[in-house]
């Protein structure tokens, strides 16, 4: 199932034969496949509710209580830092993936093969650190900012308005004059009922060179129910008596 997954987000050097990541023949990734992998994690918003304790106790309150201390020592030195991962065996050294948010800029550092732990904590800290000194994050759009509006027909609401389902956000060096951005909306194909939610088209974002930097999905802002006939029937008499309809 892990090899089936890494195919499905196109990993190309990475083979898993035990689902421990101990040493095996023919048991092999790298640190771009462990930075996709470990992107795809932090979609998953929960895990930060995890991988961001420092310390805590296994069977609380038992007389078989053990105090768990966090391998990621960033989580405790580092600014900002609240994930992820790390590990250790004899063939791939001290590994450790480890991700940082500051300025609503959330940074991956992948180190791998180091000898030691305290090597291995100082150069992803470097990483990071390189990272956010550099660059930072810009927000053309917020969640839930209105898109347009669109119509659709036989719908409850003459109009309803497209949204973003998250920020739309650019990366750039620090200090860099501002850019002009451009947004283009594609609809999906849509039917009724569509609900508050649901995803019905992309939101493409390009940099004033027209190259693609961004996309992301929108939604609806209110649920868009069909009509009733009455309605329906209402609607196009007005029209009729308007002259939009002859």
């Amino acid at each position: 199932m892990m090899n089936e997954k890494a195919k499905e987000l196109g990993l190309k050097n990475t083979n898993f034969v035990n689902p421990t990541g101990l040493d095996e023949e023919n048991h092999f990734s790298t640190a771009y496949d462990m930075a996709i992998i470990a992107k795809e994690l932090m979609t998953h918003e929960e895990i930060f509710n995890y991988t961001s304790i420092y310390e805590d106790y296994l069977r609380k309150g038992t007389d078989r209580q053990f105090w768990l201390v966090n391998t990621n020592k960033l989580i405790k030195t580092y600014e900002g830092a609240d994930g992820l991962k790390t590990g250790m065996t004899d063939n791939a050294g001290y590994c450790m993936a480890v991700t940082a948010k500051r300025n609503n800029m959330r940074l991956l550092a992948i180190v791998l093969g180091e000898k030691e732990g305290k090597v291995r904590n100082e150069e992803t800290a470097e990483l990071l650190n390189y990272g956010f000194n550099l660059y930072e994050v810009t927000t053309i759009k917020n969640k839930g900012d209105i898109l347009g509006s669109i119509k659709i027909d036989k719908a409850n609401l003459e109009e309803v308005d497209i949204v973003a389902s998250s920020d739309v956000t650019v990366l750039k060096k620090q200090g860099d004059a501002n850019k002009e951005y451009k947004t283009n909306v594609i609809l999906n194909t849509l039917k009724l009922p569509i609900y508050k939610g649901d995803l019905v088209g992309k939101l493409i974002v390009k940099d004033d060179l027209g190259n693609k930097i961004d996309e992301i999905e929108i939604t609806v802002a209110n649920d868009i129910k069909k009509d009733n006939y009455f309605n329906v029937f209402l609607k196009i008499l007005k029209s009729v008596i308007t002259g939009e309809l002859i």
